[in-house]
């Protein structure tokens, strides 16, 4: 009886409580239902996380892709301003690029159908260099006509295109707010416009109502001179934007607004981040709650198995060896639900776009529709340190509990056990 912890006694007696028939009292139904929830909360805790931290970082990333970083406001200011300014900021450490944009609301109509558009006035090359756009773009699509005044060409998101059943080579005509003065008041600006081309960049905010525009075409249309609204500007680390701005802040001078990409984003930042959380703290309680079935099938077994710790007991086997024994039989089930959750959850996450696709075969709808969600597929990131977190936790839970209940196990008095046998 004085075998070694964990030794190949306590394994087999373990083993065989949990193979228990069960007109023996063994719990093997309860095993596997245990063993079934394990591995559902876990899979789903997993599953959860991966699927919210992939949205999070695919809309952050395409929101920062197409949009700027930091940025300077320089409205109504000359252009050899705009001009300093611009240098000044290329001059700062961390910053990889600035352009000039302007951002303005118009209305965009083709055969009758109209929809509201934000139109972007910004050069040729910085567009080029905005790779999320410059290479979606359709085949046939290219930036020669995206310059100059003579004979301009714009791009569309392919959403848009789709809502006014335009397409490539099509003339758009765009009507401007902010017009000439008149005696009678402002008269819209309307002009129409080459599409030479149709970008996807896969969120339908922008795919379904942005529309980029040579710069020096978006001054004559909205009124702004040789100026322009803003200096969008892109640094080497998005999430470290206020070192940035605050050395922007000593170069360019007090007068000169500048705020950040979290100033436009920010509402929705942080409500993934709380939505994350919140749903890690709920699906933890799942976690715990799966936990208390194998609690739940090792006080059957206990009881059932009265009699067999009675005569164990009176053998010789210590009170450790018992609580190592019914110990071992509980883990082992906590444990062989967290490995096949990890695993089931892992290669969920690593082939979730196939899946999306059968089961909306399946259903006959698509169940992650990009207009509602702004993605077209659904994302799935897998942070290794949450999932470690995730183990850690569940074995802890499932120890703990099973342990507290070994340690009942092991107190069972022999004389009291056997006194009606």
């Amino acid at each position: 009886m004085a075998a070694a912890p964990f030794g190949l006694f306590e394994r087999m007696l373990a083993g065989r409580y949990l193979r228990a028939k069960r007109q023996h009292g063994g719990v093997a139904l309860i095993s596997i239902i245990s063993v079934l929830a394990i591995l559902l909360a876990v899979f789903v805790l997993i599953v959860t996380m991966s699927v919210m931290n992939g949205f999070r970082e695919t809309l952050l990333s395409r929101i920062l892709g197409v949009n700027g970083h930091v940025f300077v406001d320089v409205r109504n200011l000359p252009r050899a301003e705009i001009d300093r300014l611009a240098r000044l900021a290329r001059d700062t450490p961390d910053v990889l690029h600035v352009t000039p944009i302007i951002n303005a609301q118009a209305l965009a109509t083709s055969e009758g159908i109209a929809a509201g558009v934000v139109v972007r006035g910004i050069p040729r090359a910085d567009l080029q260099a905005l790779t999320i756009v410059s290479r979606s773009i359709r085949p046939g699509g290219n930036l020669t006509g995206f310059q100059g005044v003579e004979a301009p060409t714009i791009l569309i998101g392919n959403r848009l295109a789709e809502q006014l059943g335009v397409q490539q080579g099509m003339a758009l005509s765009l009507l401007s707010p902010q017009g000439a003065q008149t005696p009678f008041g402002l008269t819209p600006r309307r002009k129409s416009f080459l599409i030479g081309g149709v970008f996807s960049v896969g969120m339908a905010e922008f795919d379904s109502g942005l529309i980029y525009m040579p710069l020096e075409q978006a001054q004559i249309l909205f009124g702004r001179g040789d100026g322009a609204d803003e200096l969008e500007i892109r640094i080497r680390n998005p999430d470290r934007t206020v070192p940035v701005m605050m050395d922007l802040r000593s170069r360019l001078g007090p007068n000169v607004t500048i705020y950040d990409w979290r100033a436009n984003s920010q509402g929705l930042a942080d409500a993934l981040v709380v939505e994350r959380n919140v749903m890690r703290l709920i699906l933890m309680f799942v976690v715990a709650l799966a936990a208390l079935n194998i609690v739940t099938g090792l006080i059957m077994l206990v009881k059932n198995k009265s009699r067999d710790i009675a005569i164990l007991r009176t053998m010789g086997a210590t009170k450790g060896a018992i609580m190592r024994i019914f110990f071992l039989a509980s883990a082992s089930l906590g444990v062989l639900g967290l490995s096949l959750g990890l695993i089931l959850s892992i290669a969920f996450c690593v082939y979730i776009k196939p899946i999306q696709d059968f089961l909306s075969a399946v259903v006959g709808f698509d169940i992650f529709p990009g207009t509602v969600y702004s993605l077209d597929t659904l994302p799935a990131k897998l942070d290794f340190g949450e999932i470690a977190m995730v183990v850690l936790f569940t074995i802890a839970v499932n120890f703990t509990s099973t342990l507290l209940t070994a340690w009942w196990a092991s107190r069972f008095d022999p004389v009291e056990a056997l006194r009606y046998e």
